[in-house]
């Protein structure tokens, strides 16, 4: 039977996971196991790809470790029943804080199953980074690096690759590209040329997260690029979050839909998710970034809440929430 297995932390000391205990070397499986990340940017679609991938015959019985910048997983219920077991690291990156939790957990994982195991960072992680502690605590004694990917929205392409993604870009084994059908018939052309400028051997288009399967080639090459790398390891930015419980608030997609533009100004927000209940009963749920924002039916099973991830993000209240929601309504 599948399981669901929410480890919510935000500090290392924080995890029932076995973080405590000794490693058994004796217990440990023969075999390396294969381990991939999927990475990319603020909300690029990196749960939809691993939606897609845990769909795979190729991955039956895979092992999920989801990193959440925000201190609660509000939609870690899409992987459930896709993995035989899903781990939340929360409230902090894996790249950084989080490091001697995450290294537990995959020591924990390869005890018994040579199973795979996908590492979905958050969208302030720097593949690099995380690569440099994986070495560090010796990980890849253990576990074969199959792939990279790295998610990133059609329109951050439009309008040009922060800076920061670059050398994501450059390190990823494939390159998928989210949301091009959000694109307006104007923003077409101009994406396009710029789509076919990109300096990149893979690159795949994702609609709703699903891709080419075929085209990924394995091992990763990942590695190889680390050893070669001689440029700076980027410093992760630190945007503050807030998580709201909305239930009992009187929300309308036609409200949310008009402030979410004032919201994102107002607080330097980059990304915001979760679900709420309109006011006809329906559980409905949202996910937006400077760009765009979708509203759609959510499962039963999802919480009333919402992320709020960005510069000022922690100084939004559901006061404050309210607040809009009335002016707006």
């Amino acid at each position: 039977m599948m399981t669901y297995n929410r480890c919510m932390a935000k500090r290392d000391d924080d995890l029932e996971f076995s973080v405590n205990a000794a490693f058994d070397e004796a217990r440990a499986v023969v075999d390396t196991v294969p381990l991939y990340l999927v990475n990319g940017s603020l909300g690029a679609g990196k749960t939809s790809v691993l939606e897609f991938l845990l769909q795979q015959s190729d991955y039956k019985g895979a092992r999920v470790i989801e990193n959440e910048y925000a201190n609660e997983n509000v939609d870690g219920y899409r992987l459930e029943g896709l993995a035989e077991m899903v781990t939340t690291l929360a409230g902090d990156c894996v790249c950084c804080s989080s490091k001697h939790a995450l290294t537990r957990m995959l020591l924990d994982f390869c005890r018994n199953s040579p199973t795979p195991v996908f590492i979905e960072a958050t969208g302030v992680a720097r593949t690099m980074n995380l690569v440099e502690k994986l070495i560090n605590a010796q990980i890849f004694n253990k576990y074969e690096l199959m792939q990279s990917f790295y998610v990133i929205d059609a329109h951050e392409i439009l309008r040009g690759i922060e800076p920061a993604h670059e050398v994501e870009l450059q390190a990823a084994d494939a390159i998928l590209i989210t949301k091009e059908d959000l694109l307006s018939d104007s923003e077409r052309v101009e994406y396009e040329a710029k789509r076919r400028a990109l300096p990149y051997a893979k690159v795949l288009s994702a609609p709703h997260g699903r891709f080419d399967f075929s085209k990924i080639t394995t091992p990763s090459g990942l590695l190889a690029f680390f050893d070669t790398y001689d440029g700076e390891l980027a410093v992760p930015d630190n945007p503050t979050y807030a998580v709201l419980d909305v239930s009992g608030m009187k929300i309308t997609a036609t409200t949310l839909e008009k402030i979410w533009p004032e919201l994102f100004a107002a607080y330097g927000l980059r990304r915001l998710k979760g679900c709420f209940i309109s006011d006809n009963g329906a559980r409905q749920h949202v996910e937006a970034t400077e760009q765009q924002i979708q509203i759609t039916h959510a499962k039963p099973e999802e919480a009333a809440k919402i992320v709020f991830i960005g510069e000022r993000a922690d100084e939004i209240t559901r006061e404050a929430l309210a607040a809009q929601l009335v002016m707006f309504g």
